[in-house]
């Protein structure tokens, strides 16, 4: 069963893998105003702390976010798209990070696909549904490899134009390879349950504030199963530098993602809600 997530990286660091493995921790002030960039007209409401996982099948008015220094994530159901380039211009205007991937799979709508930008432009995007493709941008990535010769077959013997994947486990795949975990996989590099996150609803209230199901420290984490976490992320109070990423991580090997010189910033202008927040009526830029 594919998950049912869409997820918007923003990337400042070599290796985002290697920066969530060394021990990620909220930086309060910066998701703050982060999520307040991201959704200027949308009226806001933290609800709690949580964790990246439980941002699967999340409800619509709920958004995970989080920034942890050199990289940031805005995930939840509602931000779904089918058409990468329709957000283009919208994280450009956020500016924040480099380097942008977003990753979104719909199960109920049979569509997934995932989209990288440098320096503006897409670079690499595919989206499609079990027998169709609707967007194929730039060269394959290394990890498309084993999806394209037939590794991951669609359990559908009975649809004879199937593609030889389902694009949402290709957009699943993506996100193990630039972040050290899919959210469909059971033995992740990175457990994204101890990725903590501030859940925040959009919207009027629907008296489900106190509705979240799993939450992780905001700073640092207690369980037993990460020592070297624990250790990257046991800083003094005082500090507000997130740790430099950690190299050396036994075999595995992520992606590295090339940072690109920061444009130069553009005039003020007036922002104007998006596609995506006009269909779900959050009046937001998303």
């Amino acid at each position: 069963m594919l998950p049912n997530i869409s997820a918007l990286w923003f990337i400042d660091c070599p290796d985002p893998a290697a920066e969530l493995r060394a021990g990620a921790y909220i930086d309060p002030a910066a998701t703050t105003d982060f999520m307040e960039r991201a959704f200027t007209d949308a009226e806001l409401t933290p609800i709690g702390t949580s964790d990246l996982a439980a941002a699967v099948d999340g409800a619509d008015n709920r958004v995970f976010v989080a920034h942890y220094g050199r990289l940031a994530v805005l995930a939840g159901t509602s931000l779904r798209t089918a058409d990468p380039h329709e957000m283009t211009s919208y994280l450009t205007d956020l500016g924040v990070g480099h380097t942008w991937a977003l990753i979104s799979v719909d199960p109920g709508a049979d569509i997934g696909g995932f989209a990288r930008w440098e320096g503006g432009e897409v670079q690499r995007a595919f989206f499609g549904t079990s027998s169709t493709i609707s967007v194929d941008v730039g060269l394959p990535y290394p990890f498309e490899g084993p999806f394209w010769a037939g590794g991951h077959p669609q359990r559908s013997p009975n649809q004879p134009l199937a593609l030889p994947f389902h694009p949402g486990a290709l957009a699943d795949a993506a996100n193990h390879a630039w972040f050290g975990f899919g959210f469909h996989e059971t033995d992740p590099v990175v457990d994204p349950a101890l990725l903590p996150v501030t859940v925040y609803r959009i919207g009027p209230d629907d008296g489900r504030d106190g509705f979240v199901e799993s939450s992780v420290p905001l700073h640092v984490p207690t369980t037993a199963r990460e020592p070297e976490l624990a250790a990257a992320t046991a800083v003094p109070a005082a500090a507000e530098t997130p740790p430099a990423p950690t190299e050396g991580f036994g075999e595995y090997q992520t992606e590295p993602i090339e940072t690109v010189p920061a444009a130069a910033p553009a005039a003020a202008e007036e922002r104007t809600p998006g596609p995506l927040s006009r269909f779900f009526g959050f009046r937001g830029r998303l």
